[in-house]
């Protein structure tokens, strides 16, 4: 399994962030060159379900996923959702989405797991999936901190 881990700061309140991350949230994370069509979205809590048609100049391919946890602290809340259906190639999938207050920001962080059908799928993912993270940096900075 590989994993990647990136942190946002964001200057808005915990509260404002943890109750943000919903369906509008993931539409708005959505990489470029990549349409993001949501069929089901549950919401946040356990057993909730997602499902979601990603389109590119390529092809189209259907990523579901399950919710599988949630945690909620005094200043700290995370979730985590597990991929069952996923693009071509991807095997597994574990996304850990954790919100925590530190002094006067919110920090934001996402870790994913992932494996390939085998190492050569797992090399080619790891980029595709590190630059889908990381320009979600400046996504929850202007969706937290300018609404």
């Amino acid at each position: 399994m590989m994993r990647i881990s990136l942190k946002t700061a964001v200057n808005c309140s915990f509260e404002k962030v943890r109750d943000g991350f919903d369906r509008n949230l993931l539409e708005t994370l959505n990489p470029p060159g990549i349409s993001l069509k949501i069929e089901q979205f549950d919401g946040i809590y356990a057993g909730a379900n997602m499902r979601m048609r990603v389109e590119s100049l390529l092809n189209s391919t259907l990523w579901t996923g399950t919710i599988t946890q949630v945690c909620s602290k005094h200043h700290f809340w995370c979730f985590i959702d597990v991929g069952h259906i996923l693009p071509a190639g991807l095997e597994n999938w574990k996304h850990i989405h954790a919100v925590v207050r530190k002094n006067n920001q919110t920090l934001i962080y996402d870790r994913v797991y992932f494996s390939g059908k085998n190492c050569f799928f797992t090399t080619f993912w790891y980029p595709a999936i590190w630059f889908m993270l990381f320009i979600r940096k400046p996504r929850y900075r202007k969706y937290f901190e300018h609404t």
